[in-house]
């Protein structure tokens, strides 16, 4: 007995056409949302760039400060406080897991430049990633507009 294989009409071919587009889109917009997730963490990266940044240029200026001077020290979001400067050889530095250590001065300065260094390698290494997508997210869009125009 030989079996044939069966005919496939117009209307599944058009249904198997219509899945593969439903597939494709669903797969552009999880792609899109990834997209969107990386820009927001690059962005909260560049942020903390920055706050690292200043903090460390802040730890630099230090040395020209004199024990007994006042400075306006910040609270955080914006706010600031009246302060003496105590000791400017040592300060506190986040080990992680809310915990801070003392380090001299320019222990902090180096700890922080390190971990500038280590953001900035993630940054780029997530600009990459970024236009990797971007260019999927591209093609996808480019291919389905091509392939809906051509139904």
């Amino acid at each position: 007995m030989v079996i044939m294989p069966k005919k496939i009409t117009h209307e599944e071919k058009h249904a198997q056409s219509d899945q593969e587009l439903q597939k494709r889109y669903m797969t552009l917009q999880i792609l899109k949302q990834q997209l969107t997730a990386m820009a927001e963490e690059k962005s909260a990266l560049a942020s903390k760039i920055d706050e690292i940044s200043m903090t460390t240029e802040a730890l630099k200026k230090l040395e020209s400060i004199k024990k007994g001077e006042e400075i306006w020290s910040t609270m955080g979001s914006g706010a600031f406080v009246r302060s003496d400067i105590k000791d400017t050889d040592n300060v506190l530095v986040a080990a992680g897991a809310g915990i801070v250590v003392k380090e001299t001065r320019q222990r902090g300065i180096e700890i922080l430049s390190g971990r500038l260094d280590e953001l900035r390698k993630i940054d780029e290494q997530l600009a990459v990633e970024i236009t990797k997508f971007g260019t999927q997210v591209q093609r996808l869009e480019l291919q389905l507009q091509h392939d809906v125009e051509n139904r």
